[in-house]
């Protein structure tokens, strides 16, 4: 049973209620409210704590439990709304069937504030004697009972207090607040009343949003009766804003219009959600509507959100007793957070003027939108999103920069130049107009770091930005006119369809972890709320920028954008984790001494302040004596992983902070472990081709100064991909001595024994071929037969001259040359281009001389022609790129690994196919780190449609334009008949020289299959710390029909395996030693090559085989499909096979 309701004197009582002061302005609003300097930024809506100032009204006489709110436009005089929760509790009609009867007092529901109803009082003291006016109890009507009763059941319990012990009635509604309350306490009330307006904001109604979904912004105006004067201070408007989303979902999802409603951040920002929701049917498939709650108009003055100004009080956010005292810090991120909504309509009526009735610029800002979405710089805190995109275009159409009459090309052209040549990080930009009194641009400088005001000229639009977001954004923008301008690329293609994911734009990838372990100043802590993203990412990238310095040409922050959460579950928490990318300088970025000033000066103090125990004095070559810090390095590979050392040691002294360095990974795959060279560490391979070209360079200076040959030698030319920087694993010296069981000695070479009797194949020792050019001559015969003695003999006097000459070991053979140096055996072979044209020449039976490409002609033209000319050309671009050769290394290790030999996917191909990604590199920049060329040669393997795309190289630029086009033309029109994957080059035009019998159009499919697989394993694993790197050199064997085990033992590269016996013994190998009558060992002997040869040539024709070359110990075999399809039996088809 309710008690009678019994009339409270107003002048008593005033502590029986909430408890005194609780709608009250704290001190520090006190002061903020009385502050001269913001004495004309009074707002528009008097609250509880300005009525007690009126004079009818003194501090006695004010009700414990009633509160006094502002007159409503429903109401007669000035309604006390009361506020349950204290004693006596007496709950609320929306909170439960608990009702109280109906009373003089608390009889009917206000239609202004939606609570129960109240007697009316005025302005002026209520006397005792004053008799009220009967009509304002004349019982409703029945219209005016249902309109309430609606009212009511729609809107629910609309007063709460901030305080988290008085939002129970979300859990009523099944939602949870959606950003985080810290600290807890909050002054003031909340009134849910209908918004005031709702009107589409955003691109959807300048109709420049791009898909695949269609997002409609709602600008959901929360009216004026919803705040108080002093909700600028200590996020109560930010509260207010959440609350207001949160009856908003809950009203919503139980009615039938919604499919769903969650919470998302609004650019990352965890103190502005949004509430995105579904409609019901097929448009909740294609349309999602996000609600943004704002301030209805002159709710707040835009002065009040100025950078300068305070709006967090140190007292309330800080708990402890050393907070920050008077006077108190700016707090602009927190201010530009608030005022973003109060911008929302000026900036929307800015695009408009703009963009209203050209289609053309609209077009051009979709284009601009999907640009940034590719390169993933449109989401997260601090991004450069589209609402800027729109601002800027705007800017320009109504400066004139943009033409209204200009094509969709012109728009993001002019609008790519503008963004590469600006400088907002010095001298930002500003929509506003020059004499509208707001602040200078200079003002904003002082607290962000980039700048873009707004049209209002209080909001800067990039207040969140990092200066290395916005750089970035520049260098895009400067690649994109690039492209434009470049016309032997596809700009369209690259620009606006080509994914740019942030592990294969940057050499090296940090992930920064426990960021909230971080300490940060307590003004900055103030500023952004505890947000630990910003508060973290400012030190950390300060740090980077100084300790790498010139090694790096970027660096850059990946945007992660948060995920959308359900409106019933708390809110995820923030961001513990920053990713961060570096673009290494080549030429500064592997030099592993950092010289510092001279020492005794100013500047050396702050460098040894910086550098901490790692700096000290050393003299240089120049003789001065400078700090310095010394990194330590021994291979080439330890050079690229210099910025790494810096990273790993600055984040770790100065900020206490460990990481993940993504860099090198899978550039173990590419490591001998389980061999190990006398003289140098083998590193990822460098050394050791090192080591080939210096001895080779002294070979082949040897044959050139031979004497007494018939025809002088003009050149030596390396053909094998040692010469390129691409042998996987590169030969070895080492000094070679016949065996007891395996080998046994010859007259000048050692021989293998018995090979039925062989149980272990001889230790792997590679030959390296190298072509021999002489000088012309027309002696030269034109029979085939005879040239071929010639040089059969050639071979003989050269080895010869070598022996009696040089001193070294060499053995002749009819089609080449074995020669003992250094430790290697190189097979050098006599090049006669005529003899070319003597393998094509054919002669009819009518005596007609044709010339004819046969198999026999084409693998001689590519060995003593076309390999030297691109060995060459591919040569200068490693010299140009240091990262092309470990590239190619760790891509042919790959495909070796799936089982993708050279005999389906040729070696040359892979490293052309590399050497594009350098020549070509839109929409990056050529590589510096060999595992980021990896990672886009296996995006370029899964995601280019090769029946489309034809590869053309243009080494040192030599093709024209209109060469260039002549090709694709050729392509176009001879698709039919040319090989499935197209590959030209300066030097063979035709694109079928490489290409011509593999990869076949299967493989390339396999291919594709297997990168895309891969590099899906790489983004899901690629920062976890116990990441097995060979997961994706493991390949899958349940799609072979047959699977062949080989013997371990004669498989002479069994140590280069992926998954190498952990028990197997590492191999030193002996430094080599020069003595005289050496003899030459058993190179280039492979008993599984050979195998394979032999199943290829018996079986080919019903069976595909796959092996790693690289110590693959299974062979898998594919049947050919036509080759189980059941024949009739006809003798013509037998093809010479024994039937025995």
């Amino acid at each position: 049973m309710w008690p009678k309701p019994v009339p409270i004197p107003v002048e008593k009582h005033r502590g029986q209620g909430i408890p005194e002061g609780f709608f009250d302005i704290d001190e520090s609003d006190e002061e903020d409210v009385n502050n001269a300097s913001d004495s004309d930024d009074d707002e528009t809506i008097e609250s509880e704590s300005d009525i007690e100032d009126d004079r009818s009204l003194d501090g006695e006489e004010r009700l414990g439990d009633v509160e006094i709110t502002k007159k409503r436009p429903y109401d007669e005089g000035t309604c006390l709304t009361l506020v349950w929760g204290h004693a006596p509790r007496l709950p609320h009609p929306g909170l439960g069937p608990r009702a109280p009867p109906a009373s003089p007092w608390f009889g009917a529901t206000c239609p202004a504030c939606l609570t129960l109803g109240t007697e009316p009082v005025s302005k002026k003291k209520n006397k005792k004697n004053k008799q009220l006016d009967p009509k304002l109890y004349k019982p409703p009507t029945v219209k005016e009972l249902n309109q309430l009763r609606e009212t009511e059941n729609l809107f629910n319990s609309n007063l709460f207090r901030l305080q988290l012990s008085d939002q129970g009635w979300l859990k009523s509604i099944n939602v949870k607040m959606p950003m985080k309350q810290q600290p807890f306490e909050g002054k003031g009330s909340f009134q849910f009343i209908k918004p005031s307006a709702v009107s589409i904001v955003g691109s959807f109604a300048s109709n420049s949003f791009v898909g695949p979904d269609v997002c409609i912004d709602l600008a959901v105006e929360m009216p004026r009766q919803c705040f108080q004067q002093s909700d600028h201070l200590n996020e109560r408007y930010l509260r207010k804003r959440a609350l207001y989303l949160c009856h908003l979902a809950g009203t919503l999802q139980s009615g039938h219009l919604v499919q769903s409603a969650s919470f998302r951040l609004c650019q990352g920002d965890p103190l502005r959600p949004l509430l995105e929701v579904r409609p019901e049917g097929k448009l909740g498939k294609r349309v999602v509507v996000a609600l943004r709650p704002v301030p209805q108009s002159g709710v707040f003055k835009l002065a009040r959100f100025s950078p300068e100004k305070n709006n967090i009080r140190p007292s309330w956010f800080f708990t402890t007793s050393d907070a920050i005292e008077d006077p108190y810090p700016p707090t602009p991120h927190h201010n530009h957070s608030a005022i973003q909504d109060l911008a929302t309509t000026a900036n929307q009526e800015y695009c408009r003027q703009a963009l209203e009735g050209h289609p053309n610029i609209k077009d051009g800002i979709r284009l601009l939108k999907v640009w940034l979405t590719q390169r993933k710089l449109n989401k997260g805190y601090g991004s450069f999103g589209g609402h800027i995109v729109a601002q800027l275009v705007s800017h320009l159409v109504l400066q004139k920069r943009i033409s209204v009459l200009g094509s969709s090309y012109q728009v993001v052209r002019a609008t790519w130049v503008y963004l590469a040549q600006s400088d907002w990080t010095n001298f930002g930009a500003s929509l506003a107009e020059p004499s509208m009194g707001t602040p200078p641009v200079s003002a904003f400088h002082q607290y962000f770091e980039v700048v873009f005001v707004d049209s209002t000229g209080y909001c800067n639009l990039c207040a969140n930005m990092s200066k290395e977001t916005y750089e970035r954004v520049k260098r895009e923008a400067d690649l994109a006119v690039k492209c434009l301008d470049n016309p032997n690329i596809n700009s369209f293609q690259v620009l606006f369809m080509t994914p740019v994911p942030f592990y294969r734009q940057y050499d090296h990838i940090i992930r920064v972890s426990h960021l909230s372990r971080l300490e940060t100043d307590q003004v900055r802590q103030l500023d952004h709320t505890n947000h630990t993203l910003p508060l973290a990412q400012v030190p950390i990238l300060a740090t980077l920028r100084e300790g790498l310095g010139r090694r790096v040409t970027a660096i850059a922050v990946s945007l992660e954008d948060t995920p959308q959460w359900s409106i019933s579950i708390d809110p995820p928490a923030s961001a513990d984790s920053l990713t961060v990318g570096l673009t290494l300088d080549p030429v500064h970025a592997f030099i592993n001494i950092d010289k510092g000033p001279t020492a005794n000066t100013e500047e050396a103090e702050k460098f040894r302040d910086f550098w901490g125990p790692k700096s000290e004095l050393r003299r240089f070559p120049d003789s001065s004596i400078c700090e310095a810090v010394v990194w330590p390095v021994i291979t080439l590979a330890d050079k690229r992983l210099v910025c790494g050392q810096v990273v790993e040691y600055l984040l770790a002294s100065r900020l206490g902070l460990k990481v993940i360095y993504v860099a090198d990974q899978y550039e173990t795959l590419i490591k001998h472990s389980k061999v190990k060279p006398a003289n140098f560490e083998y590193g990822t391979g460098e050394e050791a081709t090192l080591a080939v070209l210096s001895v080779f360079n002294e070979l082949s200076k040897h044959v050139r100064e031979l004497n007494d040959l018939p025809l002088e030698i003009i050149s030596v030319q390396g053909t094998s991909p040692v010469f390129r920087y691409t042998d996987t694993f590169p030969p070895l010296a080492t000094q070679s001595r016949p065996g007891k069981k395996v080998t046994k000695d010859g007259p000048t070479c050692i021989l293998l024994n018995d090979t039925s009797a062989i149980g272990m194949a001889p230790r792997w020792i590679p030959v390296i071929e190298a072509v021999i050019q002489l000088a012309l001559s027309k002696k030269w015969p034109n029979d085939l037969e005879a040239v071929r003695r010639i040089k059969a003999a050639f071979h003989v006097e050269v080895a010869k001259c070598l022996s009696q000459q040089c001193g070294l070991t060499a053995q002749p053979h009819p089609n080449f040359l074995d020669v003992l140096k250094g430790g290697f055996v190189f097979r050098l072979r006599l090049a006669y281009p005529r003899e070319v044209g003597l393998l094509k020449k054919h002669v009819t039976p009518h005596g007609v001389t044709t010339y004819v490409d046969t198999d026999e002609s084409r693998d001689l033209e590519k060995d003593i022609v076309h390999i030297p000319t691109i060995t060459g050309a591919v040569h200068g671009l490693h010299q140009e790129h240091p990262s092309y050769g470990p590239a190619c290394c760790l891509s042919k290790r790959w495909l070796a690994a799936q089982m993708i030999d050279p005999h389906h996917f040729p070696e040359i191909v892979v490293e052309l196919l590399v050497a594009w990604l350098y020549l070509s590199p839109e929409p990056h920049e050529p590589p510096t780190q060999p595992q980021t060329a990896f990672f886009r040669f296996l995006h370029l393997l899964a995601s280019t449609n090769w029946v489309t795309q034809p590869v053309i190289l243009n080494f040192n630029t030599e093709l024209t334009r209109e060469e260039v086009v002549e090709i694709e033309g050729m392509f176009q029109s001879s698709r039919a008949t040319l090989p499935p994957l197209f590959l030209a080059t300066s030097y063979q035009p035709s694109g079928v020289v490489w290409t011509k019998r593999n990869p076949t159009l299967q493989i390339l499919v396999r291919t594709a299959m297997l990168a895309k697989e891969s590099l899906t394993i790489v983004e899901e694993k690629l920062f976890s710390r116990h990441f097995d790197t060979k997961l994706i050199f493991r390949p899958p064997l349940d799609v072979y029909d047959v699977l062949i085990y080989l013997r371990p033992l004669l498989n002479p590269r069994r140590l280069e395996a992926v998954d190498v016996n952990k028990d197997q013994p590492v191999v030193n190998l002996p430094s080599y030693q020069y003595h005289q009558g050496e003899k030459l060992p058993v190179a280039g002997f492979n008993p599984v090559q050979c195998y394979l040869k032999e199943l290829r040539e018996t079986y080919g024709e019903f069976a595909l085989f796959f092996h790693d070359p690289y110590g693959g110990q299974v062979v898998g075999v594919l049947w050919i499909p036509a080759a189980m399809e059941v024949l009739d039996f006809k003798v013509s088809a037998l093809m010479s096979i024994d039937l025995y």
